[in-house]
């Protein structure tokens, strides 16, 4: 059974996403939440996506195929036809975890104030055991600290503070976080995992453009300075990252994550 009047909508940005997006569809519908509405915004697929959105069952389910003018119109699109109260963004092939939707409605009831409710994730690369990411909000002026799959955003805010920058295409993320932030929204965090990601996205393959943006992002709120010596940082700590997979040095690579991203270190 599906609810009229949506308190959540997911919304997914998809294009030729046939192999993924059938997980991410079954982890909303398998919260067994019934006041939750499901939005796919996809780019003109032509690969099957846009036939198993049309077989969708047990979901409130609204899409459209066309071309756009990439992800952050795509959300802004979804976010335009949310109906539900808080809207979630859920990427084809990451995941909600069991019982995100009732932490989120909980939540909510008891912090009728906040605007944004967010939560921990689990990092998927390969074949390895997940990594487990909290989110830090109070830490946003300073590291890309919450991670958007885990995070609730009331429609409201949306229309007081605006959607995605379209003119960020991998960090678009982390700008409209740290808009909100500086804009004095209240966020909730909660100590719950909430979403799984997996590290072979678009954002992963491409860092060092997405570290740009980050750097752009925070030019608007903070110093030349600041921004310089944050961007400084972030690059040598992504290529020790990087060298250290490279090289095989699995376990430490992982160490030095759950250090680097401030990462819950569970099965290292």
């Amino acid at each position: 059974m599906t609810s009229e009047e949506p308190f959540i909508s997911v919304v997914t940005a998809v294009l030729n996403g046939r192999d993924k997006i059938a997980l991410t569809i079954e982890s909303v519908r398998m919260q067994g939440f019934e006041a939750v509405e499901y939005i796919a915004i996809d780019g003109g697929s032509t690969d099957g996506t846009v036939e198993i959105l049309r077989e969708i069952q047990g979901l409130t389910v609204a899409f459209v195929s066309e071309p756009d003018r990439g992800i952050s119109h795509a959300f802004n699109k979804g976010i335009a036809m949310a109906r539900g109260e808080f809207i979630g963004i859920l990427n084809a092939g990451d995941q909600y975890e069991p019982g995100t939707f009732g932490a989120i409605a909980s939540a909510a009831h008891a912090h009728p104030e906040a605007d944004v409710i967010c939560g921990s994730i689990n990092l998927w690369e390969g074949g390895s055991k997940p990594l487990r990411c909290d989110a830090h909000p109070e830490l946003l002026e300073f590291e890309t600290s919450v991670y958007h799959p885990a995070v609730f955003v009331r429609k409201s805010a949306y229309e007081r503070s605006g959607g995605y920058d379209e003119s960020f295409l991998y960090a678009m993320d982390y700008e409209l976080m740290l808009r909100l932030k500086r804009e004095g929204r209240e966020f909730i965090s909660l100590p719950k995992v909430l979403a799984n990601m997996s590290l072979d996205g678009i954002s992963s393959r491409h860092w060092y453009e997405g570290l740009k943006e980050v750097r752009r992002a925070r030019a608007r709120y903070f110093s030349p300075f600041n921004t310089s010596l944050h961007h400084g940082r972030a690059i040598l700590m992504n290529v020790l990252a990087r060298a250290l997979k490279a090289a095989g040095l699995t376990s430490l690579y992982r160490a030095y994550r759950a250090h680097r991203d401030r990462i819950t270190r569970t099965d290292l």
